[in-house]
């Protein structure tokens, strides 16, 4: 056991210090995090300083002390409409209303305006004179009128509840991890095809294999390609982390402060990862068996992220009826299992033994895989230097067992 440990050790060392593996696991997250927070940013930055104006012939505002949420707002008072009409043609404010001495039994107002009126600014001058209408209120009780109502939509038959404004961010956290999931084995792909043939084609495997069984080498490369996998999602969860907290302590985004974790799908979805990803390692190493050059590993690699986001493909049908047919094909099927569950569990409360079963078929893949993947390359050390097709894996597969048979 000592000797899978020494190369798990051997290639995650070798493979982590790379130039060009510290470039993927840093450049990626700090980009995103970057051009998403400078994004932000510059748009609250150039956002234009809004200033309206109004003339209050019903002797209602001025009342009570009012400050507009949005620093970028300001709200100048006139006596006439004349001084407002001249303050706008010289550019001084971009709008003006005008509530007439009937106001209070009309509700009736008028707004003057150049070009498009600033709807932020309209929505704060709303809220200007209903705090002023209840002047002599509760002011709790005022502000929850300002506020309006917080509605919330409860679908019972998928046991789910969205506020008006759509999805939590707590309640994408589950997708969130399917995304980072799909996108680290695409990241990773090429290393774990790359375990077996840069080691064929330096022939560097001679060496090794007079000293170690067949399932130890495998076993030793698949553990290392799963803590160098590891090591990038724990990375990218840090800075998806830190992102959280910067963008709503520092960018005051209120979707971001108000996150609520959906932790049961969150750890069920991880849960059902885990095999996953040995099922796809074994199976990339297996394949990478098969080959001889270094070259056609790389070209392999994308494919099996087009497999992994097959969900995504579907997202409609997949959206349309969640306990469908192609929604209950793709949660049980192993490659695509995870971005299925990720995708179904912001839409409804996907039941437990789901779950359970999507990880159980995927560990009974994996320790298949493993196998498999010990079997392939032991097959493929009888012809070395040349590729493998699936006829000659069956043939000598077969020739093996009839030798063994005769022995």
């Amino acid at each position: 056991m000592s000797k899978v440990w020494r190369i798990a050790r051997h290639h995650f060392i070798q493979e982590s210090s790379k130039r060009s593996f510290l470039l993927v696991l840093f450049s990626l997250p700090i980009f995103i995090v970057l051009a998403m927070g400078l994004g932000f940013l510059f748009a609250r930055l150039t956002e234009p300083a809004q200033v309206v104006g109004y003339v209050d012939q019903a002797q209602l505002l001025g009342q009570t002390e009012f400050a507009p949420e949005d620093s970028n707002i300001s709200l100048i008072g006139f006596s006439t409409t004349e001084e407002a009409q001249s303050a706008i043609e010289s550019e001084q404010i971009d709008a003006y209303f005008v509530l007439p001495s009937d106001y209070r039994d009309t509700h009736q107002g008028e707004l003057f305006y150049l070009n498009d009126p600033p709807r932020g600014a309209q929505r704060q001058f709303s809220r200007f004179i209903v705090s002023n209408l209840l002047a002599s209120q509760d002011p709790i009780e005022v502000e929850r009128i300002i506020e309006g109502a917080d509605i919330t939509v409860s679908a019972i038959d998928t046991n789910r509840e969205f506020a008006s404004g759509g999805p939590g961010s707590g309640q994408l956290l589950p997708l969130v991890a399917a995304g980072i999931f799909a996108f680290s084995v695409l990241t990773i792909s090429g290393y774990m095809l790359d375990v077996v043939v840069v080691e064929k084609e330096n022939r560097t495997m001679e060496i090794i294999i007079s000293s170690l069984s067949p399932g130890r080498m495998i076993s030793g490369k698949i553990i290392g390609a799963i803590a160098i996998a590891a090591l990038q999602i724990a990375v990218w969860v840090f800075f998806l982390v830190l992102a959280i907290w910067l963008g709503g302590n520092l960018l005051d985004n209120n979707w971001l402060l108000a996150i609520e974790p959906a932790w049961r799908d969150l750890i069920l979805v991880i849960l059902v990862a885990i095999p996953n990803y040995v099922l796809i390692t074994a199976i990339m190493v297996a394949v990478g068996s098969t080959l001889v050059e270094s070259q056609e590993a790389q070209q392999i690699g994308p494919f099996a992220f087009l497999i992994l986001m097959l969900p995504i493909y579907l997202l409609i049908p997949i959206a349309a009826n969640p306990n469908g047919p192609i929604a209950m094909l793709l949660t049980f099927f192993p490659l695509t299992s995870v971005v299925t569950l990720g995708m179904r569990s912001l839409i409804i409360e996907v039941p437990g033994w789901q779950f359970a079963v999507a990880a159980l078929i995927s560990a009974a893949g994996a320790v298949a895989a493993i196998w498999l993947a010990t079997r392939v390359f032991r097959i493929s050390l009888l012809r070395y230097g040349q590729r493998l097709k699936l006829r000659d894996l069956l043939r000598l597969s077969a020739a093996e067992k009839s030798a063994a048979n005769v022995g």
